[in-house]
């Protein structure tokens, strides 16, 4: 008898767990943990200074410039199931805060200190947690 394995156990591990949470990871567990969407061209440098503060607390986040609207974008974001979309604004560049936009949610928060920031989403991702599990909405995730 001829056996053949066309996938690895590797690969059957990501394949269940890609249906499992059918994209959606848990933020311990996504590629993308953040995403930060400044509204204008000038917000981009606070921008960027959000994502270096978020890298150096040991998360994985990218910034999408603001070629397109805002709307959009934060629909591709939420299509992507990007755990946290993080929005800076002219006031939010003032008061040195963030609108945080959770995966699972309805409402986006607004004003959201960078420091709170930073804690939420380390102790989420400590915790193997999920913007979902944390809103109570019931899809918790595997631990590990």
């Amino acid at each position: 008898m001829i056996h053949r394995a066309l996938f690895g156990s590797v690969e059957r591990f990501f394949a269940v767990l890609l249906e499992h949470y059918a994209g959606a990871y848990p933020t311990w567990l996504a590629p993308v943990q953040a995403r930060l969407l400044p509204v204008r061209d000038d917000h981009e440098a606070y921008a960027e200074e959000v994502a270096e503060l978020l890298r150096s607390a040991g998360l994985r986040v990218d910034i999408e410039g603001a070629n397109e609207p805002l709307g959009a974008r934060v629909r591709r974001g939420k299509l992507e199931k990007v755990p946290y979309l993080l929005v800076v604004g002219q006031e939010d560049v003032a008061e040195r805060t963030v609108g945080l936009n959770a995966r699972g949610s309805d409402r986006p928060e607004r004003g959201i200190g960078l420091g709170a920031v930073v804690e939420r989403l380390t102790a989420e991702v400590a915790a193997h947690g999920s913007p979902e599990a944390a809103a109570g909405t019931g899809a918790e995730g595997i631990s590990a």
